[in-house]
Protein backbone atom coordinates (compact mmCIF):
# COMPACT_ATOMS: atom_id res chain seq x y z
CA UNK A 1 0.00 0.00 0.00
CA UNK A 2 0.88 3.45 -0.58
CA UNK A 3 0.89 6.13 1.85
CA UNK A 4 0.78 10.02 2.20
CA UNK A 5 4.64 9.73 1.54
CA UNK A 6 3.86 7.98 -1.71
CA UNK A 7 6.47 5.47 -0.64
CA UNK A 8 6.37 1.60 -0.98
CA UNK A 9 5.29 0.10 2.14
CA UNK A 10 5.73 -3.96 2.67
CA UNK A 11 5.16 -5.90 5.79
CA UNK A 12 3.51 -8.97 7.32
CA UNK A 13 -0.59 -8.47 7.97
CA UNK A 14 -2.76 -10.23 9.91
CA UNK A 15 -6.31 -9.73 8.91
CA UNK A 16 -8.88 -10.97 11.63
CA UNK A 17 -12.47 -11.19 10.70
CA UNK A 18 -15.05 -13.04 12.21
CA UNK A 19 -16.96 -14.98 9.08
CA UNK A 20 -15.52 -17.02 6.27
CA UNK A 21 -16.46 -14.38 3.29
CA UNK A 22 -15.97 -11.35 5.92
CA UNK A 23 -12.58 -11.07 4.12
CA UNK A 24 -13.14 -10.81 0.88
CA UNK A 25 -16.68 -8.70 1.37
CA UNK A 26 -15.54 -6.55 3.72
CA UNK A 27 -11.80 -6.15 2.52
CA UNK A 28 -11.27 -8.18 -0.43
CA UNK A 29 -9.86 -4.71 -2.48
CA UNK A 30 -7.60 -3.74 0.56
CA UNK A 31 -6.02 -7.19 0.69
CA UNK A 32 -5.31 -7.87 -2.78
CA UNK A 33 -3.68 -4.36 -2.66
CA UNK A 34 -1.52 -4.76 0.33
CA UNK A 35 -0.31 -8.04 -1.76
CA UNK A 36 0.35 -5.76 -5.02
CA UNK A 37 2.17 -3.54 -2.52
CA UNK A 38 4.43 -6.79 -1.07
CA UNK A 39 2.85 -7.30 2.06
CA UNK A 40 2.47 -10.70 3.60
CA UNK A 41 -1.15 -11.33 4.17
CA UNK A 42 -2.18 -13.77 6.63
CA UNK A 43 -5.98 -14.71 7.62
CA UNK A 44 -7.65 -15.45 10.88
CA UNK A 45 -11.23 -16.26 10.73
CA UNK A 46 -12.28 -16.35 14.14
CA UNK A 47 -15.76 -17.80 13.65
CA UNK A 48 -16.63 -19.86 10.35
CA UNK A 49 -18.95 -22.13 12.00
CA UNK A 50 -19.52 -26.12 10.93
CA UNK A 51 -19.88 -25.40 7.32
CA UNK A 52 -16.74 -27.61 5.74
CA UNK A 53 -18.20 -26.70 1.92
CA UNK A 54 -17.73 -22.79 3.29
CA UNK A 55 -14.90 -23.18 4.81
CA UNK A 56 -13.49 -24.48 1.74
CA UNK A 57 -14.73 -21.90 -0.48
CA UNK A 58 -13.24 -19.08 1.94
CA UNK A 59 -9.83 -20.82 1.34
CA UNK A 60 -10.04 -20.27 -2.65
CA UNK A 61 -11.73 -16.55 -2.33
CA UNK A 62 -8.43 -16.15 -0.35
CA UNK A 63 -6.12 -17.36 -2.22
CA UNK A 64 -7.34 -15.35 -5.54
CA UNK A 65 -6.93 -12.60 -3.31
CA UNK A 66 -2.91 -13.24 -2.80
CA UNK A 67 -3.50 -14.12 1.39
CA UNK A 68 -0.34 -16.67 1.71
CA UNK A 69 -1.99 -18.78 5.09
CA UNK A 70 -5.14 -19.36 6.38
CA UNK A 71 -6.26 -20.30 10.00
CA UNK A 72 -9.42 -20.19 12.19
CA UNK A 73 -10.63 -20.72 15.65
CA UNK A 74 -13.21 -22.57 14.70
CA UNK A 75 -15.95 -20.99 16.86
CA UNK A 76 -19.48 -20.70 15.34
CA UNK A 77 -21.13 -17.67 13.91
CA UNK A 78 -24.53 -15.51 15.45
CA UNK A 79 -27.11 -16.60 13.04
CA UNK A 80 -28.54 -14.25 10.40
CA UNK A 81 -31.36 -12.60 11.14
CA UNK A 82 -34.45 -14.72 10.20
CA UNK A 83 -32.31 -17.61 10.52
CA UNK A 84 -33.57 -20.58 12.79
CA UNK A 85 -31.65 -20.86 16.31
CA UNK A 86 -30.52 -24.30 15.93
CA UNK A 87 -27.83 -25.58 18.54
CA UNK A 88 -24.02 -25.34 16.56
CA UNK A 89 -21.66 -28.58 16.66
CA UNK A 90 -18.84 -25.98 17.66
CA UNK A 91 -19.18 -23.10 20.74
CA UNK A 92 -20.89 -20.37 19.43
CA UNK A 93 -18.78 -17.21 19.68
CA UNK A 94 -20.74 -14.38 21.17
CA UNK A 95 -21.36 -17.04 24.13
CA UNK A 96 -17.33 -18.10 24.42
CA UNK A 97 -15.47 -16.76 27.44
CA UNK A 98 -13.69 -13.76 26.16
CA UNK A 99 -10.48 -14.27 28.11
CA UNK A 100 -10.23 -17.61 25.90
CA UNK A 101 -10.94 -16.17 22.71
CA UNK A 102 -8.19 -13.47 23.38
CA UNK A 103 -5.68 -16.24 24.21
CA UNK A 104 -6.22 -18.16 21.08
CA UNK A 105 -5.51 -14.78 19.18
CA UNK A 106 -2.78 -14.02 20.82
CA UNK A 107 -1.29 -17.69 19.89
CA UNK A 108 -1.71 -17.00 16.22
CA UNK A 109 -0.33 -13.06 16.59
CA UNK A 110 2.69 -14.41 18.52
CA UNK A 111 2.89 -17.10 15.77
CA UNK A 112 2.39 -14.79 12.89
CA UNK A 113 4.58 -11.59 14.14
CA UNK A 114 2.36 -9.08 12.35
CA UNK A 115 3.99 -5.15 11.54
CA UNK A 116 0.01 -4.90 11.09
CA UNK A 117 -3.48 -5.85 12.37
CA UNK A 118 -6.44 -5.23 10.34
CA UNK A 119 -9.85 -6.13 11.88
CA UNK A 120 -13.96 -5.19 11.81
CA UNK A 121 -14.85 -1.53 13.05
CA UNK A 122 -15.71 -0.97 16.84
CA UNK A 123 -19.82 -0.86 16.08
CA UNK A 124 -19.60 -4.12 13.85
CA UNK A 125 -19.08 -2.31 10.48
CA UNK A 126 -23.08 -2.41 9.86
CA UNK A 127 -24.03 -3.35 13.49
CA UNK A 128 -23.20 -7.45 13.65
CA UNK A 129 -22.22 -8.18 17.04
CA UNK A 130 -19.74 -10.96 15.92
CA UNK A 131 -18.09 -8.50 14.47
CA UNK A 132 -18.14 -6.03 17.29
CA UNK A 133 -17.06 -8.38 19.35
CA UNK A 134 -14.27 -9.82 17.20
CA UNK A 135 -13.13 -5.96 17.34
CA UNK A 136 -12.45 -5.72 20.54
CA UNK A 137 -11.09 -9.12 21.65
CA UNK A 138 -8.50 -8.61 18.49
CA UNK A 139 -7.33 -5.33 20.09
CA UNK A 140 -7.10 -6.89 23.65
CA UNK A 141 -4.91 -9.29 22.21
CA UNK A 142 -2.95 -6.90 20.59
CA UNK A 143 -2.17 -4.76 23.29
CA UNK A 144 -0.37 -8.17 25.16
CA UNK A 145 0.98 -9.99 22.31
CA UNK A 146 1.95 -7.92 19.73
CA UNK A 147 2.34 -4.15 21.12
CA UNK A 148 4.73 -2.98 18.76
CA UNK A 149 2.17 -3.52 15.68
CA UNK A 150 -0.30 -0.82 14.12
CA UNK A 151 -3.63 -2.19 14.63
CA UNK A 152 -6.34 -0.57 12.16
CA UNK A 153 -10.18 -1.09 12.07
CA UNK A 154 -12.44 -0.77 8.85
CA UNK A 155 -14.09 2.97 8.92
CA UNK A 156 -17.37 2.80 6.71
CA UNK A 157 -18.31 5.21 4.40
CA UNK A 158 -22.08 6.92 4.30
CA UNK A 159 -23.09 4.90 1.17
CA UNK A 160 -22.32 1.64 2.54
CA UNK A 161 -24.27 2.42 5.99
CA UNK A 162 -26.99 3.65 3.76
CA UNK A 163 -27.37 0.55 1.86
CA UNK A 164 -26.82 -1.30 4.91
CA UNK A 165 -30.24 0.54 6.25
CA UNK A 166 -31.87 0.40 2.82
CA UNK A 167 -31.47 -3.42 3.12
CA UNK A 168 -33.17 -3.46 6.80
CA UNK A 169 -36.21 -1.55 5.61
CA UNK A 170 -36.67 -3.78 2.68
CA UNK A 171 -36.50 -7.04 4.86
CA UNK A 172 -38.72 -4.98 7.46
CA UNK A 173 -36.30 -5.64 10.24
CA UNK A 174 -34.87 -3.82 13.21
CA UNK A 175 -32.04 -2.64 12.21
CA UNK A 176 -28.69 -1.56 14.57
CA UNK A 177 -27.05 0.83 12.75
CA UNK A 178 -23.65 2.18 13.62
CA UNK A 179 -23.53 5.87 15.51
CA UNK A 180 -22.95 7.74 12.66
CA UNK A 181 -23.19 11.11 14.40
CA UNK A 182 -20.75 9.73 17.14
CA UNK A 183 -18.34 8.19 14.72
CA UNK A 184 -18.32 12.14 13.34
CA UNK A 185 -17.70 13.60 16.15
CA UNK A 186 -14.46 11.14 16.88
CA UNK A 187 -13.50 12.19 13.84
CA UNK A 188 -13.56 16.08 14.44
CA UNK A 189 -12.02 15.20 17.88
CA UNK A 190 -8.97 13.47 16.02
CA UNK A 191 -9.37 9.62 17.39
CA UNK A 192 -10.56 8.36 13.97
CA UNK A 193 -10.57 8.60 10.57
CA UNK A 194 -7.06 11.47 10.71
CA UNK A 195 -4.12 11.32 8.43
CA UNK A 196 -1.99 10.19 11.72
CA UNK A 197 1.68 10.39 11.52
CA UNK A 198 3.34 6.54 11.19
CA UNK A 199 6.17 4.83 10.19
CA UNK A 200 6.66 5.05 6.67
CA UNK A 201 6.09 1.58 5.69
CA UNK A 202 2.70 1.17 7.53
CA UNK A 203 -0.17 2.76 5.63
CA UNK A 204 -1.40 5.68 7.20
CA UNK A 205 -5.17 5.90 8.78
CA UNK A 206 -7.51 7.15 6.62
CA UNK A 207 -9.38 6.17 2.62
CA UNK A 208 -7.01 4.33 -0.12
CA UNK A 209 -7.47 4.18 -3.71
CA UNK A 210 -8.39 0.18 -4.51
CA UNK A 211 -9.75 0.46 -7.55
CA UNK A 212 -7.56 -1.19 -9.42
CA UNK A 213 -8.64 -4.47 -7.21
CA UNK A 214 -12.15 -4.70 -7.48
CA UNK A 215 -11.42 -7.14 -10.17
CA UNK A 216 -9.33 -9.30 -8.26
CA UNK A 217 -12.12 -8.67 -5.50
CA UNK A 218 -15.05 -9.63 -7.93
CA UNK A 219 -13.18 -13.13 -8.86
CA UNK A 220 -12.33 -13.74 -5.02
CA UNK A 221 -16.43 -12.86 -4.78
CA UNK A 222 -17.63 -15.67 -6.69
CA UNK A 223 -16.80 -18.04 -4.64
CA UNK A 224 -19.67 -16.92 -1.99
CA UNK A 225 -22.41 -16.80 -4.64
CA UNK A 226 -24.08 -19.26 -1.96
CA UNK A 227 -24.46 -16.32 0.63
CA UNK A 228 -24.58 -13.86 -1.61
CA UNK A 229 -27.73 -14.93 -3.30
CA UNK A 230 -29.60 -15.40 0.25
CA UNK A 231 -28.81 -11.82 1.32
CA UNK A 232 -31.08 -8.49 0.83
CA UNK A 233 -31.52 -6.72 -2.73
CA UNK A 234 -28.93 -4.35 -2.07
CA UNK A 235 -25.84 -6.45 -1.56
CA UNK A 236 -27.23 -8.66 -4.42
CA UNK A 237 -27.21 -6.00 -6.85
CA UNK A 238 -24.17 -4.67 -5.71
CA UNK A 239 -22.04 -7.89 -6.32
CA UNK A 240 -24.05 -8.18 -9.72
CA UNK A 241 -22.73 -4.72 -10.82
CA UNK A 242 -19.28 -4.87 -13.38
CA UNK A 243 -16.78 -3.28 -11.21
CA UNK A 244 -16.70 0.35 -12.95
CA UNK A 245 -20.62 0.54 -11.01
CA UNK A 246 -18.67 -0.83 -8.06
CA UNK A 247 -16.00 2.09 -7.56
CA UNK A 248 -18.71 4.65 -5.84
CA UNK A 249 -19.24 2.50 -3.22
CA UNK A 250 -15.92 -0.07 -3.35
CA UNK A 251 -12.95 2.12 -4.49
CA UNK A 252 -11.92 3.22 -1.34
CA UNK A 253 -10.75 1.03 1.63
CA UNK A 254 -10.58 3.15 4.88
CA UNK A 255 -9.20 2.28 7.88
CA UNK A 256 -9.01 3.67 11.59
CA UNK A 257 -5.93 3.07 13.46
CA UNK A 258 -7.43 2.13 16.78
CA UNK A 259 -3.91 0.98 18.84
Amino acid sequence: MTGQTGAALSGTALMVFAHADDETLLAGALIAKLVADGWRVHLLCVAPGDDADRYARMELAAAELGVESISSLRFSPAPDRGEPQLEPASPALLSAPESAVVNLIEGKLAEIAPSMIVTHSPDGDYGHPDHALCHRLTVAAAAAAAPSAAVYALAWPRAMLWLNSLAERLLSLPAKKPDVKARERRVAEGGEGRGATLSSRLPVTGSHDVRRFLSVRKRAVRHYNKEISQGPLPLRLLEAAPTWLQRPVLGKARLSRVR
